[in-house]
């Protein structure tokens, strides 16, 4: 018996199942709803952790990737206005890096072209998911908008990973959602040094800034912040902006010199509590959608790949049951509960500016960067998530 597994979503998380699951028994269908086109020429730079890492080694393409990305030697952070700072260092917990930096493009250059090879795989591009029919078990299916027609696709197993953003009838899931009146601005920033291999997570009453290590010596800037600020940044010209930027996280890194184009995206931190349907799970950020100030949403969704891929494969030739989907729910839940909480509370705590807080957070930065273990519990939380 072959399954048959509908995946809705073509991005990172959605192909990287599908490769994880080249070995297992099953036919995997992903719907992508936008037409092909050059992905490859993306230049957003995502954080990999060191599962990530080790989730890419196991698809084969970390060797095709390597020398394109930028390994994270070292994190620094700190918050504007007080003593306290923390330092991470790879040597330290003995590990290549602490994190690695790809772009957008080149990922998913190096997923499409594996997916190509692979015989039970196939992508439909410009196929929007319409209508789920699961009323009887022997004739679960998708309605998809296939190219202006409508096709049935039937499912042993539907994997939601398109980021939580299509709307299908018959889908009945529940979503707890928080909005954060937030919003991030991202663009590529020069500096007078280059980065030699270091992050740097600056803390500012209005929200976290953060500069990751990319080509050609530059560095991806996150800047985040209540909407109205960043409203008001976006407005700025490149010479304003850049002193802004400068005032904001201070020298450590250097001065700034330039900016590239910057896009604004709102900030949204969600968790889908439960769905209703049979046989229907939710991967990366279709499942949890978290701040970026971690930079742990999409190395979150590579290991709800992971997991649910090794359940697959785990169920040999047999057919894929609603108690797959549960053993994979209980499984994430602990982890996904862990991060989301971890992440509003570093916006939460570090955003808050009342008398006396700030310097309790500087003298908390500092008892991490002299207590070992607490670094290597926090770097092994954000490496691997546990």
């Amino acid at each position: 018996m072959t399954n048959r597994i509908v995946v809705i979503g073509a991005g990172p998380t959605g192909l990287i199942f599908s490769l994880l699951n080249a070995t297992s028994n099953a036919f995997i269908t992903l719907l992508e709803s936008r037409p092909p086109h050059d992905r490859n020429s993306d230049m957003r730079a995502l954080a990999l952790s060191n599962s990530s890492r080790y989730i890419l080694e196991k698809i084969n393409i970390w060797e095709y990737l390597k020398k394109d990305i930028i390994p994270i030697k070292s994190i620094h952070t700190s918050q504007k206005g007080t003593f306290g700072r923390s330092r991470l260092n790879a040597e330290e917990f003995n590990e290549e890096a602490l994190g690695y930096i790809v772009l957008y493009g080149d990922l998913m250059k190096a997923l499409e072209e594996k997916i190509k090879k692979q015989k039970n795989l196939e992508v439909i591009y410009s196929a929007s998911a319409q209508k789920i029919n699961d009323e009887k078990i022997e004739s679960q299916e998708v309605i998809v908008n296939q190219s202006k027609k409508l096709i049935s696709h039937s499912y042993n197993l539907l994997v939601l990973a398109d980021g939580g953003q299509s709307k299908i009838e018959g889908l009945d899931l529940k979503r707890n959602e928080k909005l954060l009146d937030h919003s991030a601005i991202v663009t590529l920033v020069r500096l007078n040094s280059p980065h030699q291999n270091i992050a740097f997570e600056r803390f500012t009453p209005s929200g976290p800034i953060a500069l990751l290590p990319n080509h050609e010596g530059n560095y991806s800037l996150v800047w985040t912040g209540p909407n109205d600020k960043i409203k008001k940044l976006m407005a700025l010209d490149d010479e304003s902006f850049i002193n802004s930027l400068q005032n904001e996280f201070g020298e450590r890194a250097g001065l700034f010199k330039s900016c590239q184009d910057r896009i604004i995206f709102p900030l949204v931190q969600s968790s889908v509590s439960k769905i209703k349907n049979k046989k229907i799970v939710a991967i990366g950020n279709a499942a949890q959608t978290m701040h970026p100030v971690a930079g742990q949403g999409l190395n979150t969704g590579l290991r709800d790949a992971l997991k649910l891929s090794g359940l697959i494969i785990n169920e040999g030739k047999g057919s894929l049951t609603e108690k797959l989907v549960g053993d994979y729910l209980s499984s994430r839940l602990a982890e996904t509960k862990s991060m989301l909480k971890i992440t509003e509370g570093l916006t939460t705590v570090f955003s808050n500016d009342f008398i006396g807080v700030n310097r309790l957070r500087g003298f908390a930065l500092s008892i991490l960067d002299c207590t070992p273990p607490l670094k290597k519990r926090f770097v092994r939380k954000m490496s691997y998530g546990k």
